[in-house]
């Protein structure tokens, strides 16, 4: 396949642009290549902070075209972090990203022109992982526990779970923030902290090395919305019927990977955007899709899994004195409705 002069031309430029006008955006990976036919679309920067599975449907998207479909081509832009994957939004250098909702809605509440505009998973498919000599929940207290940043959602849950399902409270243990699930991962094999929660692959990995599982964070709490798409108000305005488009393909994508039919499609599909190899996709494909369900097939914003979103940030100390938002005031469920109404689902 040929790329034309003035496609590469143009990545490049956004490229050094992204990297040299934003600092935390060093991380930046994985620009597309926009092919011929493909330079006369509309193009929509879309930025996450990592390729993992809890990005299938997006993968199945992308690589069914259905973007393209739907008349817009996607820009997909790895930001390593979820502050810089935030960051990028807020500036409208990369106008859609996804990342959990705590980070959106802790920047709305600071002024951000930023909205929710779907759901991506509403369960966190994390399993709380120890080191093998730890057997149980009450061995965890005064051990040192890996988490992707100290203030964020997934963390917010983690104390959650160790209070409510170990009865370990604050001082009982100690954070240490070394990133993202396979940082956590490689941390937890090296010994550096004694216990983390890990999500597929890696949590079917582990537990194949004799780590230890100790539940999931959905059977101690519920539902509770694990990332979302938001975007920039202005880009929203400006763009309505590109993120539309959006939209209806991310929909599109969920709702193939549910498909029996297309499993052995789907498993194709993450052993080569995932580097994966069969066993690890078909495990994830068992988990994730055939029995944990974490996606939804409509690209709705779950409302008990904001609720539960809300309550932690709520008992985490964010809204003392105040009363506790509802979590509708961070969500634009117009353009959502709008795709689903296009595609025959209202």
């Amino acid at each position: 396949m040929r790329y034309s002069a003035p496609s590469i031309l143009r990545l490049a430029r956004i490229s050094i642009y992204a990297l040299t006008s934003i600092p935390a955006l060093s991380g930046l990976l994985f620009p597309s290549l926009l092919t011929a036919g493909e330079t006369n679309l509309p193009t929509v920067r879309f930025a996450q902070s990592g390729r993992t599975s809890s990005s299938w449907p997006l993968f199945v998207s992308e690589e069914h075209k259905f973007f393209q479909k739907h008349g817009i081509y996607l820009e997909e832009i790895i930001v390593r972090g979820g502050n810089n994957t935030t960051r990028a939004v807020l500036s409208n250098t990369i106008p859609i990203g996804r990342i959990n909702p705590d980070y959106v809605i802790d920047a709305q509440e600071k002024g951000a022109r930023v909205k929710i505009i779907s759901g991506g998973l509403y369960k966190l498919p994390y399993e709380i992982t120890t080191r093998p000599e730890i057997k149980s929940g009450a061995e965890i207290k005064g051990k040192i526990i890996g988490v992707d940043t100290l203030t964020g959602g997934t963390t917010l849950a983690i104390r959650e779970v160790l209070e409510k399902a170990f009865k370990l409270r604050e001082g009982d243990y100690q954070l240490l923030v070394v990133g993202t699930t396979p940082d956590r991962y490689a941390a937890l094999k090296g010994g550096s902290i004694h216990v983390t929660f890990l999500g597929p692959p890696f949590n079917l990995r582990a537990r194949k090395e004799g780590f230890n599982k100790l539940g999931t964070i959905h059977e101690y709490l519920g539902p509770v919305q694990f990332t979302a798409e938001f975007a920039h108000e202005d880009y929203i305005r400006s763009n309505r019927p590109q993120v539309v488009s959006f939209l209806k393909a991310l929909i599109e994508g969920q709702r193939f990977l549910y498909d029996p039919k297309n499993k052995e499609d789907a498993i194709a599909i993450h052993m080569k955007l995932l580097k994966s190899s069969r066993d690890v996709a078909e495990g994830d494909y068992r988990f994730l899709v055939e029995e944990f369900k974490p996606f939804p097939t409509d690209g709705s914003v779950n409302k008990q899994a904001m609720e539960k979103t809300m309550e932690l940030r709520a008992k985490a100390g964010r809204y003392e004195g105040k009363k506790v938002p509802s979590y509708a005031q961070y969500v634009d469920g117009s353009l959502l409705e709008e795709a689903q109404r296009q595609l025959g689902l209202k």
